[in-house]
């Protein structure tokens, strides 16, 4: 069970189809935890090809666009096919909820296992023992929304000489405080930070922007974020189109890498207005140095 992120990329276009590029989506592997964000056209046939499991599955919608949601019917379909029976959480905006119940009603889809849905404005949408995840919102003309998803800080080494100190029973109260639960002795309440050394691994913060302009709150959400994953549908070339569609330009998506101050970025959602990517990708170098155009099939470890 590996402590890094594993982000592939099962499709970077934008919502035309191409040839090399499927519709959005992007699987996220942490520790025993599945997510996906977005479900373009065809994305369970890449689930297939890069081994993306139907079962253990969280689904993020950045927005209900058809590029970024097509593929959802035929994922959820293909579950009851597989006799799946655990819970699926899909997480979206307003109107998440009747756009899945119209679909399944369209579709005459019953499945045997439950569909949880948590529809946001924005704020945290779902946290456990590993990691939390926040939705912020991005100004694509429609309720969109980006994703930030943190690791918790790793829980430090367990002081004994501290436990002893403080007079705390061996056992189960120091098993309590080892996995991060606070504990209480003779009425006082004992923190685990009382007794475990801070762990030197720091968490770890991508964001994931969906579709957006250059948008502020895509600036603040990803400050110093290991990873960024920035629109990108249009060459440097294309502002005034960029501007008009509600997307941003490689170079929209550099500035804000930049001025976020993040550790990597991945360009994504490319049109076919991107005559050569290599050249885009040189644009944007001169304005943020690391960063990676993102192709169907590509996985960056955080």
């Amino acid at each position: 069970m590996s402590d890094k992120f594993s982000v592939t990329f099962l499709g970077t276009s934008s919502a035309p189809p191409q040839v090399e590029r499927r519709q959005s989506s992007i699987a996220i592997k942490y520790k025993n935890h599945n997510l996906l964000v977005d479900v373009g056209e065809a994305t369970q046939v890449q689930m297939l090809k890069h081994k993306i499991g139907f079962s253990n599955l969280t689904i993020l919608l950045t927005h209900l666009h058809s590029d970024h949601t097509l593929g959802l019917i035929g994922l959820l379909t293909t579950r009851s096919f597989y006799d799946i029976s655990r819970s699926i959480t899909i997480i979206g905006p307003p109107w998440t909820s009747s756009f899945i119940f119209l679909q399944l009603l369209a579709h005459r889809l019953n499945p045997d296992y439950e569909i949880k849905v948590i529809e946001t404005n924005g704020g945290l949408v779902l946290s456990n023992s590993d990691f939390y995840i926040e939705s912020f919102p991005v100004s694509h003309g429609v309720n969109c929304f980006g994703y930030k998803i943190v690791s918790h800080q790793s829980l430090g080494v367990f002081n004994v000489e501290r436990a002893i100190e403080k007079n705390i029973p061996k056992g189960t109260m120091w098993k309590k405080l080892q996995n991060g639960t606070p504990i209480e002795v003779n009425g006082d309440i004992i923190n685990p930070s009382e007794i475990l050394d801070v762990s030197p691994i720091k968490p770890i913060k991508i964001v994931i922007t969906g579709d957006t302009p250059l948008d502020e709150h895509v600036i603040n959400h990803s400050s110093n974020a290991d990873l960024l994953v920035h629109d990108s549908t249009y060459p440097h070339s294309e502002k005034l189109r960029a501007k008009k569609h509600f997307h941003s330009t490689c170079t929209d998506a550099a500035f804000v890498a930049k001025i976020a101050n993040v550790n990597k970025l991945v360009l994504t959602h490319f049109s076919e207005l991107h005559n050569n990517l290599n050249e885009s990708l040189k644009k944007s170098k001169e304005i943020f140095t690391n960063c990676i155009l993102a192709y169907d099939g590509l996985t960056v470890h955080v």
